[in-house]
């Protein structure tokens, strides 16, 4: 009996081992695809192709992508940011108050700046004097004025506008990336030491950066709609500078933090935590960039990143909870029709009632929700996703 007793108590750990369930955002293998491993095989897919598009057959599907990539946004990128207002906002008052700057402050400052550029749009800009005096100033460091030099203030102020929310979008695209590799390396125990965070981090941002210097060299105009804008017209040689920090913080990431962490425990990073690392330099990386992708695609893969935290932050709070399939797929309809309607439906409807296109060939109303909900997510998500907060680390990573 004694040696009967002592064969099954191994066996019986080794099967409550086995069946415990991997810590995952949705499953080890799904979290791979929807962190970045889809975007890479895309990526590799496009770039590869990118010389035979000569053939009908392979340079329709690029030209398609500009169409379809609407449709993704109904699915994918119109939600994501829906669902960071719901979690936000649905943490009631006391959170609201707590952060009143990001959730209170910004939005009234958002929507301050696009009455005033309604209410201003025809105005004269050179009858604005600080205007004058900032075009002065930028041309006395050889940088392009035409960012504050505009026929009209409307068109100043939505420059500005837009150059906030590549600001933005940066930032948000890196620290996400960062937030998707400190959550995995929560769920597989890997170390990361206070200098390797701040090491990645800096890598990160060292990316964030480089878009910002790329996207504002040689003064180019870029177009939203109808509506066109001007970037600084940056020192060309800020563009192989920064592609120079970031190579050398991915380097640095490689060795200080991956190789030095597997000489002193022996383990190497998942594959979890690696590919939202490594798919960030194939998406912006200015030498791996591959057009279509970057534009149209790239938006796309960021959002399907974010959802799979969103997929475990509800789970989570409706595990166990009555009628959980159909509060579930309640979201899920909600979510689908306020993004519609946030984007799409309600501001051309009010464009087409104020008659927005036939006053300045610009969609106003559309181009204003695109931008206050681009901008305002960024800061949404400042207050929403920190690990420290006791919700977040509830649902998130318990």
């Amino acid at each position: 009996m004694g040696s009967i007793v002592s064969f099954a108590e191994p066996v019986k750990a080794r099967t409550v081992r086995a069946e415990a369930p991997p810590r995952a955002l949705t499953t080890r293998f799904l979290d791979f695809w929807l962190l970045g491993g889809a975007s890479v095989v895309v990526w590799a897919a496009m770039w590869s192709m990118e010389g035979l598009r000569s053939a009908w057959a392979v340079d329709q599907h690029f030209r398609n992508l500009a169409v379809t990539s609407l449709s993704l946004a109904l699915l994918v990128n119109y939600p994501h940011f829906l669902m960071s207002y719901k979690l936000a906002y649905g943490r009631g008052s006391a959170f609201v108050r707590v952060h009143w700057w990001q959730l209170l402050a910004v939005p009234v400052a958002l929507v301050g700046l696009f009455v005033a550029v309604y209410a201003y749009y025809d105005v004269p800009a050179e009858s604005i004097g600080p205007l004058a005096a900032t075009a002065e100033f930028l041309r006395g460091y050889g940088v392009n004025a035409q960012v504050v030099v505009r026929p009209r203030l409307g068109e100043v102020l939505l420059t500005g506008a837009f150059h906030l929310m590549v600001f933005t979008i940066g930032w948000h695209y890196t620290k996400q990336v960062f937030g998707c590799m400190m959550v995995y390396a929560h769920f597989d125990g890997y170390p990361f030491s206070a200098s390797q965070r701040r090491l990645l981090r800096g890598a990160l941002f060292s990316i964030w950066g480089m878009s910002l210097v790329d996207f504002n060299l040689d003064g180019t105009w870029r177009a939203f709609g109808a509506f066109s804008y001007s970037s600084f017209d940056l020192p060309n040689v800020l563009g192989p500078l920064a592609q120079v920090a970031v190579v050398a913080g991915f380097l640095l990431v490689c060795y200080r933090v991956f190789y030095v962490n597997h000489r002193a425990t022996g383990q190497w990073p998942s594959l979890n935590l690696l590919v939202p690392f490594v798919a960030i330099y194939l998406w912006w990386m200015p030498l791996m960039r591959q057009e279509e992708f970057y534009f149209l695609l790239a938006p796309f893969f960021h959002s399907l990143q974010y959802l799979a935290f969103v997929f475990r932050m509800e789970d989570s709070r409706l595990r166990g909870g009555r009628r959980r399939e159909a509060r579930a797929t309640a979201t899920i309809v909600f979510v689908l029709l306020a993004g519609w309607l946030a984007f799409e439906f309600v501001p051309t409807a009010v464009d087409d009632r104020l008659g927005t296109f036939d006053a300045w060939g610009l969609y106003f109303c559309f181009t204003a929700a695109m931008l206050f909900i681009n901008i305002h997510h960024y800061f949404i998500d400042n207050a929403l996703w920190r690990f420290r907060d006791p919700e977040v680390r509830r649902l998130l990573l318990d």
